[in-house]
């Protein structure tokens, strides 16, 4: 008989569509300073960091600018020091995975303010527990997964990623179907993410490349915003597999985008994944692609003319056994799935 344990993350509201980022006047209410943590070219290029300090009037108490690229530990360090000093009860991370993930670790330094997420892309940082943060030093991400960082407010306002770039946008959309797939693969019967993962899946399939033959096409935006929350509903429960822990390791090292890294490893990891996986869970997840899993990724990447080559992201050939190195039993596989991937 089914039987087993869910355990929520603290995410208490999403307010999601077009116009939903008007939401954040009415959460910061109850709080007296809000520090908004953001990326350079957002803040630049842009006017929705602009958007964002209006909204939150009299309480802005500040805004870091700089949280780069696989998190620096340098910028959490330099933004928790700037929150503290503001003396922040309330943080705001308006970016991509990188700078969600970079105001968590900020959240856990200053004792857990309130945390309000604004999305740009579809990596789904804002959902997770885990945290990843690059010691610049080592040249390697690290981190940790503490549930008390979880953002308990979500904004996906599909307006807030019209100025993401399209090869961000796309490839991290990528990232989102590794967490559907990897979540279905290796989490085990689920009777919720099950029905999520495999449904997120699907749309993520239909709706890509539509966004890519019409970027500006708000209603596909937010449709993807959904079908990324769909495909990462429980990351508590849905434990990731080989594309996702060699892709940490590639990203951080090699500075290759964590978007990037699924497009590479996805496809061949899944030709792995297929030779043990429950015949009858592979079939699930072959019907929700819409045919051989491998190679539905695959054509997928492709079309939407994302990078799909280890070489292409500078990864030296030399290097593919140092990377698999370090993973037990599946080492091995590791190593298969990089040969593939170059």
């Amino acid at each position: 008989m089914m039987g087993g344990t869910h355990t929520f993350l603290p995410t208490e509201r999403v307010h999601f569509g077009a116009g939903s980022l008007r939401k954040l006047e009415q959460e910061a209410r109850p709080y007296g300073r809000a520090f908004v943590v953001t990326g350079r070219t957002l803040d630049k290029k842009t006017d929705l960091v602009r958007r964002v300090e209006a909204l939150l009037g009299g309480r802005h108490a500040g805004t870091h600018v700089g949280m780069g690229e696989h998190t620096p530990g340098s910028a959490v360090e330099l933004a928790a020091g700037e929150a503290e000093a503001a003396g922040a009860d309330l943080l705001v991370s308006v970016g991509g995975g990188s700078v969600i993930d970079g105001t968590k670790a900020v959240s856990r330094q200053l004792g857990y303010p309130a945390q309000v997420a604004v999305p740009t892309t579809l990596s789904g940082a804002e959902w997770a527990h885990r945290v990843g943060v690059t010691d610049e030093a080592a040249g390697k991400k690290a981190g940790f997964a503490d549930p008390a960082t979880v953002p308990p407010v979500v904004i996906l306002d599909p307006e807030a990623t019209a100025f993401t770039p399209e090869r961000l946008w796309l490839s991290t959309g990528i990232r989102a179907l590794d967490h559907a797939v990897e979540g279905f693969l290796y989490g085990g019967d689920h009777p919720i993410t099950d029905v999520t993962g495999l449904e997120g899946a699907r749309r993520l399939m239909r709706l890509l490349p539509g966004s890519k033959e019409n970027p500006d096409d708000l209603q596909a935006r937010a449709e993807l915003q959904v079908a990324a929350w769909l495909a990462y509903f429980g990351p508590l429960n849905t434990p990731m597999g080989l594309s996702h822990e060699l892709g940490r390791r590639i990203g951080a090292t090699y500075e290759v985008p964590h978007g990037v890294t699924s497009c590479i490893t996805l496809a061949p990891s899944l030709e792995v994944a297929e030779e043990t996986a429950p015949a009858e869970r592979w079939g699930m997840l072959t019907e929700a692609l819409g045919g051989d899993p491998a190679g539905r990724v695959a054509a997928l990447v492709r079309g939407l003319g994302l990078p799909d080559r280890l070489g292409d992201a500078g990864v030296p050939e030399g290097d593919l056994a140092g990377i698999a190195g370090g993973f037990g039993d599946k080492e091995p596989d590791a190593l298969r799935i990089l040969n593939a991937a170059y």
